[in-house]
């Protein structure tokens, strides 16, 4: 069962959710004071290395994504983003894969997975991906 978040800790993270729009670097500075206080805060791990991503800081994005103790969907296709960009196709592929583990109906990550594995010539895993993506796309507009 996961750790309830300290409150302090949380604060921080909430602080952070609230910066974001305007002053990202206060922002990661927030989610930064949330993870000192507790290193297991998931959603403070996730924006954090969403932030650096988007600063071009892959290489602390990741160390970011890869310091959890408690692996998510999100978190996993994140890392798989940041390993693309790094052009670590093999690992991001794998990173896919865990967040599919995590999450059985992330089209995104099929999605993803279907143009990496085109672009490195595996059609079969390519079709086999873009399959699963249209299903689960198929069944989310008949059931909204």
């Amino acid at each position: 069962m996961p750790k309830k978040p300290s409150r302090p800790a949380h604060k921080h993270y909430l602080r952070g959710r609230k910066l974001e729009e305007h002053d990202a670097a206060a922002a990661r500075s927030a989610y930064e004071a949330c993870l000192a206080g507790d290193c297991r805060h998931l959603e403070a791990r996730i924006n954090l290395g969403r932030l650096l991503h988007l600063e071009g800081k892959l290489r602390e994005a990741e160390k970011i994504y890869r310091d959890t103790e408690e692996p998510s969907a999100i978190l996993f296709f994140n890392l798989g983003i940041v390993l693309e960009d790094l052009k670590r196709e093999l690992e991001a592929i794998e990173a896919y894969r865990q967040a599919i583990v995590h999450d059985p109906g992330m089209a995104d990550a099929h999605f993803n997975l279907s143009a990496l594995h085109e672009r490195l010539g595996h059609a079969q895993a390519a079709f086999r991906h873009l399959l699963a993506y249209h299903r689960l796309m198929l069944a989310t507009a008949t059931s909204a």
